[in-house]
């Protein structure tokens, strides 16, 4: 399902990428911490030795930002790290010779991690259906579902500058336009 919408291109890193390539290292910093568990998500499902991932993951993003300025479709990103991060994985199971039996077709993904890395394509989306909302709503449905602790109400509205009154239509219409921007990312 995740690997349709990656290919329908469902994902929006268009203004990042624009904000790297002008040297805004706050934006990589972003693409590298959105993309961070889904790469290794990616390194483990091709049963990467784990002592290879470290290295694995750093050259992934070494080579993205390498070419982030000479890439075509800069509006999302999954599809071309998925296939940096897997043709790398399989360079390094080859060179490491210990797998030399199997095929490029048998380690493409382990199935036991499948669920895994879709789970990581789910997080992600949500991520960014999340960031693509207005402000306010992001705050607030960080607050009331990102978090470990739950806070009450009342709690949030404070610190938000809301009346507790208010709180419950606010919340209505941030969970309206989550629900649209997951639905245009094929989430639900």
């Amino acid at each position: 399902m995740f690997r349709r919408n990656i290919q329908e291109g469902k994902w929006d890193d268009g203004p990042l990428v624009r904000r790297a390539l002008l040297n805004d290292a706050d934006a990589w910093a972003k693409i590298v911490d959105r993309y961070s568990g889904y790469v290794m998500s990616l390194l483990r499902s091709t049963r990467l030795p784990e002592a290879e991932q470290p290295d694995a993951f750093q050259y992934v993003f070494v080579e993205l930002f390498k070419a982030l300025p000479s890439m075509q479709n800069r509006d999302y990103l999954a599809p071309w790290i998925r296939q940096t991060t897997v043709r790398h994985a399989i360079r390094l199971r080859k060179k490491l010779e210990k797998f030399t039996e199997l095929t490029n077709e048998e380690f493409l993904v382990d199935e036991s991690h499948v669920d895994e890395v879709e789970a990581s394509e789910r997080v992600l989306l949500v991520n960014l259906a999340v960031s693509s909302l207005k402000e306010q709503c992001q705050k607030l449905i960080r607050a009331l579902f990102f978090e470990e602790e739950p806070r009450s109400y009342a709690e949030i509205a404070e610190e938000m500058g809301l009346s507790s009154g208010s709180m419950g239509n606010t919340r209505l219409r941030c969970l309206e336009a989550l629900s649209k921007a997951l639905r245009s990312r094929g989430v639900i």
